[in-house]
């Protein structure tokens, strides 16, 4: 094959490998777009499968397949994948009922205010999780308590886990489809 073609050839392949990798969407949701740079090897190592003749391309499986069994490929289970992302939504969280405190403190107010103050969340925490603020009224209709929800942007890429942080700085989870309330897990 001349080089167009196994140009051609390894680029449909590698496009193939990245198409199903990614069929979701989740892939470069998890992921940022300069990480494409990954697939240059899946295509450098296609370029020389398909220039190489017949034998040579057995010999080059054959050495392939037991280098990619013997090397430790670092790939992380789902847990370890979304410990990054619930750090940053229970640090965010904790983060708001802070502010939410001191707003509270610094107003020398009975109550909470009607919506969180301005903050700046980590990139992390704002990428794969969202923030509901539900404050909590009396009888005299004052904000007497409330809670934050973080849930999930994207549960079909394997985010699961739900956090609620209360006004008194306990947090639950879970991880069923839903914002975690209080009859759920507590950190």
């Amino acid at each position: 094959m001349g080089w167009r073609k196994v140009t051609a050839w390894a680029a449909l392949v590698t496009s193939l490998l990245f198409a199903v990798l990614n069929w979701h969407g989740c892939w470069l949701f998890r992921n940022e777009p300069q990480n494409l740079i990954v697939f240059i090897y899946p295509f450098a190592w296609l370029v020389l499968f398909f220039a190489l003749r017949m034998r040579w391309r057995l010999l080059l499986l054959l050495v392939s397949i037991p280098a990619l069994i013997l090397v430790p490929n670092g790939r992380w289970g789902l847990v370890e994948m979304n410990a990054g992302a619930e750090s940053a939504a229970f640090q965010a969280l904790h983060q708001m009922q802070s502010s939410l405190g001191a707003s509270r403190a610094e107003h020398h107010q009975q109550e909470y205010p009607d919506r969180l103050p301005s903050m700046n969340l980590s990139p992390y925490a704002q990428k794969y999780y969202r923030f509901e603020y539900i404050p909590r009224r009396s009888a005299n209709g004052k904000i007497a308590s409330y809670i934050i929800q973080a849930t999930p942007a994207r549960r079909d890429c394997d985010f699961h886990r739900s956090f609620t942080i209360t006004d008194d700085g306990r947090v639950f989870w879970t991880l069923e489809p839903r914002a975690a309330t209080f009859s759920d897990m507590r950190y």
